[in-house]
């Protein structure tokens, strides 16, 4: 675009002077200059669209000082920081990456005044072992919460309260004891919740009550030895269910049959009975059609190594009938809205946003992709996830770096050569 001369004037009006032209063309030229846009701190890197600050990887102790507030991106993974305080992030944020730090406290309120935000990582801050019940409060928007190797030894009673929105819950690889009952009461819209890597040794009643778009559940590598016959009652949309590598002997009334939409499940690796207390669950792989994993059996002596769904109905002879009460008492309980009627199951992610209601928010998948049920995080340990834009690289693709501290402070000799000869 060439700057106006003369000619481009409207006729009729005075010819303004040279030294006003000068003026005029100066502080248009100005306006072009990267300067004009908010500062980036130093030793990060911004970019325009989507407006992101990405300051990864730079040994930084806090959150760098002045953060852009209209930035929606803020990448704050692989450093060295230590506490996060109230007033630090501005209400545009939409995604912030804090994982692989050494965060131990988070000071009330940090998130509180953040409308806009859809992930949140806190994960592999293995320092971070408490957590306030308030700490999420206020995330209407929020989608996916990262809280995996934070090292959790329990988990406050209404840490989760108002997370409507949420759909992704990564709790993998913590020190998790227990989960209390209605957790996660509020998180109608959940679809994946990870458990895996945990100490639990008990599911109750109503432990995953209020989840009724749970998709995925993972609850491998713990110690479960009991779970409630109740304890899967409402997840009627469960596709995956991973139980491996627990100290599972039994499932005591049959608590699979609460589940219509279950696909495909994992039991292996537990000290599977294979006597009487295993005819519940030898009948609810008869009548199923589930995509499972060997079960192999642990005891009596004579049946080790035989897989418990090939046992044979005269394995059970001698077994005393089972309680016909509880278990019509129990079909009874699954049919009132758990999402009966022949196992039909309605689509996740249909249109709308209404809030608390289940299958009302759109699919929004988290940073990256599932490979066979499994997050990356199960696999990535030191595999990092896919970058967000650094000082190293050109950001991904769309995005324009506009500011690369040290930036040298911007010149207007070459605009003068430019303008002269126009005057």
């Amino acid at each position: 675009m060439r700057p106006p001369t003369a000619r481009d004037l409207p006729r009729g009006r005075p010819a303004v002077p040279a030294g006003g032209r000068l003026a005029a063309l100066l502080l248009a030229a100005l306006a072009w200059v990267p300067g004009g846009s908010p500062a980036c701190p130093a030793l990060c890197t911004c970019y325009v669209s989507p407006p992101t600050v990405s300051c990864q990887a730079n040994n930084f102790s806090s959150v760098p000082t002045g953060l852009p507030p209209g930035a929606r991106r803020l990448f704050l993974q692989n450093n060295v920081i230590r506490a996060l305080r109230a007033g630090t992030f501005g209400p545009s944020t939409v995604t912030l990456w804090l994982y692989s730090n050494n965060i131990s406290s988070i000071q009330p309120g940090t998130f509180r005044h953040l409308p806009a935000l859809e992930e949140l990582d806190l994960g592999d801050n293995p320092h971070l072992r408490v957590l306030a019940p308030d700490t999420f409060h206020g995330l209407r928007r929020l989608q996916a919460l990262h809280l995996y190797r934070c090292q959790l030894a329990s988990l406050p009673s209404a840490i989760f309260r108002g997370l409507h929105s949420l759909q992704y819950l990564y709790l993998q690889e913590n020190g998790l004891l227990y989960l209390q009952d209605d957790l996660f009461a509020d998180l109608a819209n959940l679809s994946h919740l990870f458990l895996h890597g945990n100490r639990l040794r008990a599911l109750s009643e109503g432990v995953f009550r209020g989840l009724p778009s749970l998709d995925r559940l993972l609850l491998h590598a713990n110690r479960l030895a009991t779970v409630h016959r109740r304890a899967f009652h409402g997840l009627a949309r469960l596709t995956i269910l991973y139980l491996f590598n627990n100290s599972l002997v039994a499932l005591p009334g049959d608590p699979l049959a609460a589940l219509p939409s279950l696909q495909f499940l994992r039991l292996n690796a537990n000290p599977w009975a294979c006597d009487c207390r295993a005819r519940p669950l030898w009948a609810w792989f008869r009548r199923t059609r589930v995509s499972s994993s060997p079960v192999p059996c642990a005891s009596p002596p004579h049946r080790r190594g035989t897989d418990l769904r090939h046992l044979r109905p005269r394995d059970f002879d001698g077994c005393p009938e089972e309680d016909e009460e509880e278990d019509e008492g129990k079909d009874e309980d699954d049919s009132d809205g758990g999402g009966g009627g022949g196992g039909a199951v309605a689509v996740v992610g249909t249109p709308g946003r209404a809030l608390g209601r289940p299958g009302t928010l759109p699919a929004a998948p988290p940073s990256a992709f599932y490979r066979d049920g499994l997050p990356p995080h199960d696999l990535r340990g030191s595999q990092p996830r896919p970058p967000p834009p650094s000082r190293d690289s050109r950001g991904p693709p769309g995005d324009s770096p506009v500011a690369a501290a040290p930036r040298p402070a911007p010149t207007l000799l070459p605009l003068l050569g430019l303008l002269l000869p126009h005057l």
